[in-house]
């Protein structure tokens, strides 16, 4: 039985950011035959293991580029995961135990999961497209053939693709969809085929991804990938520490930068976007800084007057214009400034536009659990001056209307 807050009982509770632990031997099976090569290492020293692709350590190792000194596939060892966590009841957190997250959500009172993959956040900063394209494949396989088990579809999962390579990703994206997910996650940036993925989502070269994902009425995750993938931030800090408090937040600015730069929400007013694991935030001050930049914008009307060029043709809008059009979700966290969600809701209109996410199973939210849902509650929204209805909305009713969840 669920075990929710009283005035919450009819409401239907949904996680919109958490995640698998995936391991490649749960879905080796599910490789294209020639992709089947040894590709995991193991370092006898931390009893870790590790993918080798592109000759590289994936998830990246502990030191210079600040990843974890355990590696994402073995890092349910930490004693806030997994066996050495009494109070969860999943074990090693991949779809192989639904029983155990199952239980997992009812402590908590979690009625839907969505969830992302973690690993595999580094397929599309894999130089091979192909091997990229492969595991893409297998994964979303994997993914869809467990959740066939779960009878009341309590947990839906983000489909993974070769980003890239855009023609790759448009036909996995095409097939998550018959397959049945009901959105896809991305990194901000891609591999270009150098050792750091540089390239930015919101390049041109991205734009007909993002309008197969509004045409297929899908949605849009943006989750950073921080130290132990190569995103641009991971070799300016030396430890996980720095990396990570600079790479999520600032990864998911670059990128609504690019979005609305770029006037991707201009050309697909229908695409939704939400922006995951930085909390929510961030986007009172960065929003006021778009909308400042681009109302005064000194270097546009220099270009304009001078040389007769706009230097930002597809940019018609404030970027609060598109949080009131709706395209903007953020998943607020159990520990955000209350004062900052209330200017969300007062200030920006976002109060149909804010989702809840835990990140079960990784520890930034762990240590409430299974209290996730009260914390929320007593810390953020009761300070925050949010009405029941607006509890509800953010704690699931948002979800339930963006995920078609009815």
């Amino acid at each position: 039985m669920l075990s929710k807050p009283d005035e919450l009982k009819d409401t239907i509770i949904v996680d919109a950011e958490a995640h698998l632990m995936e391991s490649p031997e749960e879905y080796q099976d599910y490789l294209e035959k020639p992709y089947r090569i040894p590709m995991i290492v193991k370092d006898v020293v931390t009893n870790t293991r590790y993918l080798v692709v592109d000759g590289k350590l994936v998830p990246r190792p502990f030191g210079f580029g600040g990843g974890m000194i355990l590696g994402n596939i073995d890092h349910a060892r930490n004693p806030y995961w997994g066996a050495n966590n009494p109070k969860l009841k999943a074990k090693g957190f991949s779809l192989d135990d639904i029983e155990g997250r199952l239980r997992d959500m009812d402590q908590m009172g979690i009625d839907i999961q969505i969830v992302a993959c973690t690993n595999c956040l580094s397929i599309p900063n894999i130089k091979d497209r192909n091997y990229a394209n492969a595991l893409a494949k297998a994964y979303n396989n994997y993914v869809s053939d467990k959740l066939r088990e779960i009878e009341d579809r309590r947990i839906l999962a983000s489909a993974i693709v070769p980003l890239q390579d855009v023609d790759l990703a448009i036909k996995e994206l095409e097939r998550a969809k018959e397959l049945g997910f009901k959105s896809v996650v991305v990194p901000p940036y891609v591999s270009n085929g150098t050792y750091i993925a540089s390239k930015p989502i919101w390049e041109e070269e991205f734009f007909k991804f993002f309008e197969k994902v509004a045409q297929l009425d899908m949605i849009l995750i943006i989750h950073p990938t921080g130290a132990t993938n190569e995103s641009p931030f991971a070799f300016q800090f030396y430890n996980w520490y720095y990396v990570r408090s600079i790479a999520f937040p600032f990864s998911n600015m670059a990128t609504l930068t690019g979005l609305v730069g770029e006037g991707i929400f201009e050309r697909l007013s229908k695409l939704k976007v939400c922006f995951a694991e930085s909390g929510g935030s961030w986007l009172p001050y960065w929003i006021w800084w778009l909308d400042e930049t681009i109302e005064h914008g000194a270097l546009r009307k220099y270009f304009k007057d001078r040389f007769g060029i706009d230097p930002y043709p597809n940019l018609k809008k404030l970027a609060s214009e598109y949080l009131q059009q709706g395209n903007i979700y953020v998943s607020l966290e159990s520990d955000e400034p209350p004062e900052l969600v209330r200017y969300l809701v007062e200030k920006l209109g976002m109060e149909n536009n804010l989702l809840f996410g835990t990140d079960y199973p990784h520890v930034s939210d762990i240590e409430y659990f299974p209290d996730e849902i009260s914390v929320f509650i007593e810390n953020v929204a009761k300070p925050a001056n949010l009405a029941l209805n607006q509890i509800r909305k953010v704690l699931g009713e948002n979800a339930v209307e963006l995920f078609n969840l009815r």
